[in-house]
């Protein structure tokens, strides 16, 4: 299993406290809003809450998304946000992609 590790950076929340230990984080670094740091360089954690912003109110046209199946709407979202026009294709091809037929 090759396992790539990668660089984290978060804000101050405390659930991100022991995340290094994850054995695919390599450093993890924090942004401290609460001290007026929105930046270390050009490191930042906007896209994550842009995405988050953003993923919201597509969520609450399906008034009410159970907590189960939370990941495939996100999922479902990521096509339509990262591939706009052409998500429905892609859908189908992820999907076709990951099928296993036997005797086709």
């Amino acid at each position: 299993m090759l396992i790539t590790k990668q660089f984290f950076i978060t804000d101050e929340y405390t659930i991100y406290h022991n995340i290094v230990e994850h054995e695919k984080i390599s450093k993890h670094h924090t942004i401290n809003h609460s001290k007026k740091q929105y930046a270390i360089g050009k490191n930042h954690v906007n896209n994550c809450e842009n995405r988050h912003s953003l993923i919201r109110p597509w969520l609450r046209m399906f008034r009410g998304v159970s907590k189960r199946y939370l990941f495939g709407y996100a999922i479902l979202y990521q096509y339509i946000f990262n591939y706009k026009d052409d998500a429905a294709d892609k859908i189908l091809e992820t999907l076709l992609n990951n099928c296993n037929i036997k005797g086709a």
